[in-house]
């Protein structure tokens, strides 16, 4: 009997805990131009759990599936945009999408060019969060800006297990109007294999729980882009399955795990003086095993026609193709499925033609794990790739230094800086190559292993 009414004491008398909703993977501010921005986040079942050990987590292949370290968790979100303490926009209650690993990309319009905003995120639990962006400046505007590069990163290449990749604090020192990543931002075939939906955002749950990095997104607007490790897996095209993760499914998550528009090819405008093109090297590409031909693809009619249409009609001072994949290379020993290799010849020589007849038009590249800037022999036409986002990222060889096509190459990781600027009112282009472990004693930044400046033609 006694048993019985303590049991009933117990059951209602002791607090229920109920689980309660996070940001656990923060705020991703992307999309930014002169007028509108995305911002994306999701809620979470409390803060990020780690439990993985820094073996576990270097390890190429492991026999574990990606740890849950921010489980989803349905809930509603608020939204408000202050400019100059002054409330801009507000939005309503929104639920966040559980078909969509309970994410939620709000699509703003109606902003003001180069003009800073403060966002707050609040989530129904009272939890807040806060970042800030600035928008573009109008196209006909004079002014200066500087944006990052970066390529190739994963959980197990974080130089910190628990805090990130060191990159991302060290490219706040330098202040970027905006960020690009050039894809393979998670890789689902190596550390913790991903081989269906569930484990596929467990990784990206992962990679943007760790501080360093899901920090960043609030700070600085970021244009994120995939390639095949974010789609699949190495090398993937459409009929590529990795275990029950198929090519759609792919291409699908990472439209609802990043800030992104209706098209995945999109174009930058920042001022006067600069335009950047993003391409899509996946949704649109042939099969990789198909013979060489005209009709053989990577970026698609669509894509490739809006490519040369958009970028004849630009009158901004300089304009750089932004790829996943190299145009120009060389490229190492092995690859078969890039603009520079053999397997996609045709429609890599059309774009190298179309590039060489443009003034003041360059390429910057990413998937390559070593910092480089090349000149194709025949036509001219200069290419510059980012490198990998650090050391623990050089697998995988690099070739070696070839005079007829190399200006630089360095097998170094870290990021590339482009920064666009006027002297005496003469624009100019100066990109950096920084060292993502080496540091400058005189200005205690990164170390900055090649620059070179391009003058306006």
């Amino acid at each position: 009997m006694i048993k019985h009414i303590l049991f009933l004491f117990a059951l209602f008398y002791t607090p229920l805990v109920f689980a309660k909703t996070d940001f656990a993977n923060g705020m991703k501010i992307g999309e930014v131009t002169a007028d509108s921005a995305i911002i994306w986040t999701r809620l979470t079942d409390g803060p990020a759990r780690f439990s993985t050990t820094e073996e576990q987590d270097r390890e190429k292949f492991s026999k574990m599936r990606p740890p849950q370290v921010a489980p989803g968790l349905a809930g509603t979100v608020k939204l408000t945009l202050t400019s100059s303490a002054q409330v801009v926009y507000k939005s309503e209650l929104t639920n966040v999408d559980p078909n969509k690993d309970f994410t939620h990309q709000f699509k703003i319009n109606e902003l003001k060019a180069a003009t800073q905003y403060e966002v707050l995120l609040e989530a129904d639990s009272g939890k807040t969060i806060t970042g800030k962006f600035t928008t573009a400046p109008l196209k006909n505007t004079k002014s200066d800006v500087a944006f990052n590069v970066v390529t190739c990163q994963a959980i197990r290449s974080a130089e910190q297990h628990r805090v990130g990749h060191s990159v991302y604090g060290q490219m706040l020192k330098i202040n970027p109007d905006f960020f690009i990543h050039t894809g393979d931002i998670v890789y689902y075939d190596k550390g913790y294999l991903a081989k269906n939906v569930t484990d596929a955002r467990r990784k990206w749950n992962h990679t943007f729980a760790l501080p360093l990095n899901r920090d960043f997104s609030a700070q600085v607007p970021s244009f994120f882009m995939k390639d095949d490790h974010d789609t699949v897996d190495n090398d993937s095209d459409p009929n590529s399955v990795y275990g029950d993760l198929t090519f759609k499914q792919g291409i699908e998550i990472f439209k609802e795990q990043v800030p992104m528009r209706e098209l995945s090819y999109r174009r930058i405008r920042w001022g006067k003086d600069l335009e950047v093109w993003l391409t899509e090297n996946r949704d649109y590409r042939s099969i990789n095993k198909m013979k060489d031909s005209p009709q053989k693809t990577i970026i698609g009619e669509k894509q490739k026609a809006w490519l040369k249409k958009t970028i004849s009609e630009s009158d901004a001072t300089f304009k750089f193709i932004v790829t996943p994949g190299p145009i120009v290379g060389p490229d190492k020993k092995g690859k078969n499925d890039n603009h520079s290799n053999k397997g996609f010849f045709h429609e890599g020589e059309e774009l190298r033609k179309f590039i060489a007849s443009q003034k003041n038009l360059y390429v910057i590249c990413g998937d390559r794990h070593w910092q480089y800037a090349s000149i194709h022999p025949e036509y001219k036409i200069r290419e510059f790739g980012c490198g990998p986002i650090n050391g623990e990222h050089l697998f995988g060889g690099a070739p070696k230094m070839d005079p007829k096509w190399h200006e630089f190459l360095n097998n170094r990781g870290g990021f590339l800086n482009v920064k666009i600027s006027r002297e005496n009112d003469i624009p100019k282009a100066t990109l950096s190559w920084y060292d993502a472990e080496k540091t400058d004693v005189k200005t205690g930044l990164q170390k900055i292993n090649n620059q070179i400046i391009l003058e306006h033609k």
